[in-house]
């Protein structure tokens, strides 16, 4: 099948929204004079776009001009020849390396956060970059859910809630940089899971010490029982607390996430073990820093980003083509051998891989009327998963102060891409924080824990030392 003659390879590629003429202009105006517009709902042809030149999901399916970017074919795969795939990815050499030397010819596919990590670090940081692999591929109930929500799913409230949503990706044709962002959140993760994490932050002297913690996660909204209306504000549950060390052990964080934030902001608890105390913590949200981080992660960094999106001002940039971190199988195994890849500095290339993919670009600036620690953030979020692969952080519009990097990973229990590792670096300190997963401690279950195993009353009884 040919490529779509309006589809131009190796360039951005603006979103449809500019394109569409001018009934849709008409209609996004209409909705701007109202109270509470509402956005997304394609026409049914525009839809089924689905089942033609975009997947499921609403990525490009054909390979981009050079055929560095493949066709996305995941979806004529059994789930045994797929694993088969990942695999077999894993032999593969690197076909360049990105260098402080020779960057300048690949600088139009690298981030300015890869760009700076690289003069930053000229004798330790590369990008080993490999073949390409679009090896994103989910249950197919979840790209039936795709294609009803394109055509009934709303972002309302000037896009900070979402309603009339079923079970699966919310706005697989998105009409906004915030509809984007909500796909990124509300991407598939699995029903239920459990994962043992290993932090850590990596000081300029490259000392750092382990920090163990289990995540108890149900996502209510991925529910495949539930209907469209969904009669609970939450749509996920999080539980987070310390197993190590010992002098740690036992302090947890409790948020029940919201999917209307302005209307009903998102609940959060702390349980601190020597007090044995479970407190209500309203300002766990926005720039908040983690309790394990030394400050290089906020609390609305978990995930790359999570959270109400109020307080900036959200700029679609467009899609492009960029070298982003792919398939790091070797990197999720090499986190069993800490002092190999826990380089100062950065992680230890030699265990990294980086794939070309087509990202799409969104920007938030911080608005004059509100408070971040963080003035600009340019999120670069991998078009076949959704999920956030790259962050660019700025203290002021040219000041590009911190940037994080997604390292992810095909899980077969999920099935799906999640982190294998996320790791934020703070160029000015020359410091870096890491949250990994071991695939061995990664538990998946489409058989949730009741939501009362959530509720605050329980949790104390549950981590008492």
């Amino acid at each position: 099948m040919k490529r779509p003659a309006k589809y131009a390879p190796e360039q951005p590629i603006k979103h449809s929204i500019f394109t569409r003429g001018g009934l849709l202009y008409a209609w996004l105006i209409c909705c701007l004079l109202t109270s509470q517009p509402s956005l997304a709902k394609v026409d049914a042809k525009e839809a089924l776009r689905l089942k033609q030149d975009l997947t499921p999901l609403g990525a490009e399916r054909y390979s981009n001009k050079s055929n560095t970017i493949p066709r996305w074919k995941a979806d004529k795969m059994t789930w045994k020849a797929h694993t088969q795939w990942t695999q077999d990815i894993q032999k593969e050499e690197p076909q360049y390396h990105i260098t402080h030397k020779n960057y300048d010819k690949y600088k139009h596919l690298l981030s300015n956060g890869q760009i700076k990590m690289l003069r930053t670090y000229p004798d330790t940081f590369e990008l080993p970059v490999y073949p390409s692999h679009r090896t994103a591929k989910i249950p197919n109930w979840l790209y039936e859910n795709a294609f009803k929500n394109a055509l009934e799913a709303e972002s309302i409230n000037n896009g900070e809630e979402i309603a009339n949503t079923w079970p699966g990706l919310p706005f697989p044709i998105p009409n906004s940089a915030k509809e984007i962002m909500w796909n990124h959140q509300l991407r598939w993760k699995g029903i239920s899971f459990t994962l043992k994490t290993l932090e850590t932050t990596i000081n300029r002297r490259g000392d750092y010490r382990i920090i163990e913690n289990t995540l108890d996660v149900y996502s209510i909204f991925h529910d495949p029982n539930r209907t469209k209306t969904i009669d609970d504000w939450r749509y996920i549950f999080y539980l987070s607390y310390i197993t190590s060390p010992s002098k740690l052990a036992g302090g947890a964080y409790l948020t029940h996430e919201s999917i209307i934030p302005l209307s009903k902001p998102r609940q959060s608890w702390m349980y601190i073990a020597g007090q044995r105390r479970l407190r209500r913590s309203p300002v766990m949200g926005y720039d908040a820093p983690t309790f394990t981080s030394d400050g290089l992660r906020m609390m609305d960094e978990i995930d790359m980003y999570n959270g109400a999106m109020d307080r900036y001002d959200w700029q679609l940039i467009g899609k492009q083509e960029k070298i982003i971190p792919y398939n790091n199988d070797k990197l999720q195994g090499a986190l069993n051998d800490s002092k190999a890849l826990l380089t100062p500095h950065h992680l230890n290339p030699e265990f990294t891989r980086f794939e070309k993919h087509r990202v799409w670009v969104v920007e938030a600036t911080l608005k004059p009327n509100k408070k971040h620690l963080y003035y600009k953030r340019r999120f670069y979020i991998d078009e076949d998963t959704w999920s956030i692969a790259m962050i660019d952080i700025y203290r002021s519009d040219n000041d590009l102060w911190r940037t994080s990097f997604r390292y992810s990973v095909f899980y077969d229990q999920m099935p799906g891409i999640l982190s294998a590792a996320d790791a934020n670096h703070d160029l000015d300190e020359k410091m870096y924080y890491i949250q990994g997963i071991r695939l061995e401690d990664a538990s998946f279950s489409t058989t949730p824990p009741p939501v009362s195993y959530f509720m605050p009353g329980n949790i104390r009884q549950r981590l008492i030392r």
